[in-house]
Parts: C-alpha cells; sequence; structure tokens
C-alpha cells in the first residue's frame, strides 16, 4: 500500500453467498503526498470469534500486496473496544492509519420472476421438395412453472480509512450483497471487494 492502513472493523454480518460489489467508494485527493507507514486491522463485532475471523482474512489479504499489517485482536480481545483503545492499539503497532469498516446496514426487496415454458421435439416423418424422405423435429410443450416474487434481502458494509495523527478520514468504500446464511462465504467476498477498491484508488499496488 503505498499508503498505509490500520482497520477497525465493525463486524455484524448474517451471511452471503453471492458476490460483494463497491456500491460508492471516495478518496482525499492528497492522500498519495502523505507518508503514511503501518497497517492495525481492527474489527468491532458482536462475536470475538467474528472478529478475530474478519481480521485474520484482511490482514493476510493486505500483507500479501506487501503491506505491514497489524491484527489488533493480537493487541486486544474481545468485543468491548472503544475509540481510544483503537488509538492506543495503533500506538502499540506503531501505525500510521486505521481502517475502518462498519455494518452499514440491511435492506429487502420484492423481484418478479417471471415463468418459464419447456418443450421437447417430436419426430414428424415427410417428404421434401425432392421426394426424399425426412425427419423433422415439431416442438412441442412439456411443462410451464408460473410467475412468481421473491424476497431478496442485502446487507451492506463500509470501510473507512482514517489517519492516525490528525484522525482525518483518507478513503472511504461501501460495498453490499445478498444476505444468506454463511458468514464464512460472505467475509471474503466483502474483503475482496474491498481490496479491489483500495487497488483501483491507487492505495495498493
Amino acid at each position: 500500500m503505498r499508503t498505509c492502513l490500520s482497520l477497525l472493523l465493525l463486524f455484524t454480518l448474517v451471511g452471503c453467498g453471492a458476490t460483494a460489489s463497491i456500491e460508492k467508494s471516495w478518496v482525499d485527493k492528497d492522500v498519495h503526498t502523505k507518508d503514511l507507514q503501518g497497517v492495525l486491522v481492527f474489527t468491532s463485532a458482536t462475536t470475538e470469534d467474528g472478529r478475530r475471523a474478519f481480521e485474520q482474512d484482511f490482514t493476510e489479504a493486505l500483507q500479501k500486496h506487501g503491506i505491514h499489517a497489524v491484527a489488533s485482536y493480537t493487541l486486544k480481545g474481545g468485543t468491548d473496544i472503544d475509540k481510544s483503545d483503537v488509538l492506543d492499539m495503533a500506538a502499540k503497532a506503531e501505525v500510521d492509519t486505521v481502517l475502518v469498516t462498519l455494518f452499514a446496514g440491511r435492506d429487502q426487496s420484492e423481484v418478479l420472476h417471471p415463468g418459464r415454458k419447456y418443450y421437447a421435439y417430436a419426430p414428424v416423418y415427410g417428404r421434401d421438395a425432392y421426394g426424399r424422405g425426412r425427419v423433422y423435429g415439431v416442438p412441442y410443450q412439456v411443462g410451464q412453472t408460473s410467475d412468481f416474487w421473491a424476497q431478496h434481502k442485502s446487507i451492506h458494509l463500509t470501510a473507512k480509512l482514517y489517519e492516525v495523527k490528525t484522525e482525518e478520514l483518507l478513503w472511504q468504500a461501501y460495498s453490499g450483497m445478498e444476505e444468506q446464511s454463511d458468514v464464512n462465504a460472505m467475509r471474503p467476498t466483502f474483503i475482496k471487494s474491498f481490496m479491489q477498491d483500495l487497488a483501483d484508488q491507487g492505495l495498493i499496488d
């Protein structure tokens, strides 16, 4: 990362197996002029296991890009973490930034799925214009499904990058995906979407 990160993540997810995508993002136009080093990866979650899993996966993703990333659970455990705790952990980790990822909400919509008709082909024997025998396939309907309405639930996270010294916001992105039941499947897709936006914004190589 050209401008090294730290991460504060509020993670209250319900599982989702679809692909997460960035809905909107913003970056400080002066971020690349700053000489910032190190990243603290912190997840504020409803469970300690959830916090640790998200931090570990995000930390490893950042490290693969050559970033000095530190998972905050290695410095302070639990789920009752406030701003002063995060700043203390950033000081202990000797990093210059904090990347905050927060639960941003859920929404629900109804989508109409049109019905479908299914066909098979029956052989029909006949002759062509030259009197030669031929076999033709004639389609006929063998089944049909009706139109139906389905409810789609989406879940959203926002990730924010702050400079520790000034507490100024340097980068922010919102990511969303269809909510499902598997938290372990949802976690890496959110991380992948945030990593892609960090790359798109020039914050990681």
